[in-house]
């Protein structure tokens, strides 16, 4: 369930470590919002936030999955920052146990908007 919280807004930058069962590498992503999201019995965490407020209630999660059924409190580009969650949604879209091999050395070169935003997230306020 998701309700209006009563502090203030958490916007600003994510970094969070997805669930390790999914094997994907550190979200990160902007959020700007004022919800609370407590998760159901059958609901687990997509990730526990490094920097950011996540789902509003302290105990460090950000977002819920279930299943084949993926939510998050990450705005804009967050699928263009962490491709590898795109791959995994196509993937399950199309019921299919891996895509075709591309060339993904640019997801780790110094420069890119992934690798950027991480850095920015790290670095001390």
């Amino acid at each position: 369930t998701t309700v209006r919280g009563e502090g203030e807004r958490c916007v600003g930058d994510v970094l969070a470590d997805i669930d390790p069962r999914l094997g994907l590498p550190a979200l990160t992503g902007f959020e700007n919002h004022q919800g609370v999201t407590h998760l159901g019995p059958t609901a687990r965490p997509f990730a526990n936030v490094r920097l950011g407020n996540g789902n509003g209630t302290g105990d460090g999660t950000e977002g819920a999955f279930n299943d084949t059924v993926f939510g998050t409190y990450m705005h804009g580009p967050v699928l263009a920052r962490n491709p590898l969650i795109a791959d995994l949604l196509l993937k399950l879209a199309l019921d299919v146990n891996a895509l075709p091999p591309t060339d993904d050395r640019w997801y780790e070169a110094p420069g890119n908007l992934r690798n950027e935003r991480i850095a920015a997230a790290q670095q001390p306020a």
